[in-house]
């Protein structure tokens, strides 16, 4: 009889939630990662603008939202070179929302840190993803210095 009532708890216990699991979202680890990559990338500083009703929506309820939602944008500011941001940098890109089961990227418009990746026929894309992507908002200026450092040779190990 014991059993049976274990049984039965056991069935109306709730159900672990899925979660979505990520590493640290770092300029550090983002940087290295552009830096081991396949493709080009450019880092920028600067304004990144777009409609943000295009916008996936995240959290509110959708079940089965798109993989991936591509929207036009444009960053404006500086890229990074061996003195720093000091690049003037002015491009339409391609924001690409992915969205990882229920869990989606996201973005607002406003000063950014961003990792560009440069396509072969020399268009822009820039991803966010639930676990950050490639996107820093309102990066602080010791994110900034950071990635400098990266891009200069210094120690550039992401913290865990």
């Amino acid at each position: 009889m014991t059993r049976i009532i274990a049984c039965a708890l056991a069935t109306l216990a709730p159900l672990p939630a899925l979660a979505l699991s990520c590493l640290p979202h770092s300029v550090e680890a983002t940087y290295q990662r552009a830096a081991e990559a396949k493709e080009s990338y450019v880092v920028v500083q600067g304004r990144l603008t777009f409609d943000a009703s295009a916008l996936p929506d995240n959290g509110t309820g959708t079940i089965n939202p798109p993989e991936e939602t591509p929207i036009p944008a444009e960053i404006s500011g500086k890229a990074l070179s061996d003195g720093g941001f000091d690049v003037p940098f002015e491009q339409p890109l391609m924001l690409n929302v992915l969205c990882y089961g229920p869990w989606c990227g996201s973005a607002e418009e406003g000063e950014v840190l961003a990792f560009l990746k440069r396509g072969a026929n020399g268009t822009y894309m820039l991803e966010s993803n639930p676990c950050g992507g490639d996107l820093f908002g309102s990066p602080k200026p010791a994110m900034v210095d950071k990635v400098i450092a990266c891009f200069q040779g210094a120690e550039c190990t992401p913290v865990r």
